[in-house]
């Protein structure tokens, strides 16, 4: 684990909120429920952006980065979208596990790796054939699961 994620969830333990990424965590968590939660955290489903966007004054696109930041480090997660004003928002949780934020990153490098690979085309004049082919190839891969 990064020393600014430990950092992150130390300051978040004990309170001590210093930066705008520490304010989105805390609220995440807040709206999260645990795996075997109590009755009364059963209204929490987790939090949209445009609810961290009421509740933490942020621009849109400081807290859509710094959502995403978290979302690399495995600390949140993606678990839905909620339509507000016909506008669609994503749902985000907090992940306690260990062992899921691990699974997250992984799935988080896979999906902007998946990404990259769909940029990569509109450079493949700059490439080599060699370069182009295994791109090719791993982007049949990927189509195929």
């Amino acid at each position: 684990m990064k020393a600014s994620v430990k950092n992150w969830l130390t300051n978040l333990e004990n309170g001590n909120i210093t930066n705008f990424s520490e304010k989105v965590l805390k609220e995440v968590k807040d709206n999260t429920r645990l795996y075997n939660y109590e009755p009364s955290d059963s209204h929490k489903k987790g939090i949209s952006t445009y609810a961290l966007r009421e509740s933490t004054g942020m621009p849109h696109q400081t807290l859509t980065s710094r959502l995403s930041q978290l979302n690399d480090e495995g600390l949140i997660r993606v678990i839905g979208q909620v339509e507000i004003n016909k506008k669609h928002y994503s749902v985000y949780e907090f992940i306690f596990d260990d062992y899921f934020r691990k699974a997250t990153i992984t799935l988080r490098k896979k999906e902007k790796f998946a990404q990259w690979l769909k940029k990569a085309d509109s450079f493949s004049e700059f490439m080599e054939e060699r370069t182009r082919t295994m791109i090719y190839l791993e982007q049949t891969r990927n189509n195929e699961n």
